[in-house]
């Protein structure tokens, strides 16, 4: 068992440093420090932000569930915010704090994408918003696995 470990403690070891790596690319991926500040947040800080955020412009949100960040340009940051609504956002990051943002509804992102595409007369599919709702998990009442330990519906 011993020889075994010590066989695999070089591979371990090379999982972790690019398990760490990639968190740490993940969070230097923002080239803006109101980005860099998100990422110092924890979840639900981030949630609360982004729900005031998009409150302050005007944006249909009851509350952020999820937040996404979708990658930089141009000093410009593009994160993505799902809401407990079902309405999501992309929304742009300026460098500057006190800056405005850009937000743009995905459904409108994959209606424009959609038109877009159409009329190119291209046969890709639409692309809105990367985030997707947190689904609840499939129920499988038919799968052989599970029968017997589901309770049985009342006749």
């Amino acid at each position: 068992m011993v020889a075994w470990f010590q066989r695999k403690k070089p591979m371990i070891r090379l999982l972790f440093i690019v398990l760490v790596c990639a968190v740490a690319a993940s969070q230097a991926a923002a080239q803006n420090n109101v980005s860099q500040t998100l990422f110092g947040l924890n979840e639900d800080q981030r949630n609360e932000t982004f729900t005031r955020l998009l409150r302050d412009n005007s944006a249909k949100c009851d509350r952020v569930i999820r937040t996404l960040f979708n990658g930089a340009s141009v000093e410009l940051d593009v994160w993505q915010t799902l809401c407990r609504d079902g309405n999501s956002y992309s929304v742009i990051i300026p460098p500057e704090p006190n800056a405005a943002i850009e937000l743009s509804s995905c459904r409108e992102l994959l209606a424009t994408s959609k038109m877009l595409l159409q009329g190119a007369g291209s046969k890709s599919k639409a692309i809105g918003c990367r985030i997707t709702s947190v689904g609840r998990p499939v129920e499988r009442r038919n799968h052989r696995r599970h029968r017997g330990t589901e309770p049985r519906p009342q006749t």
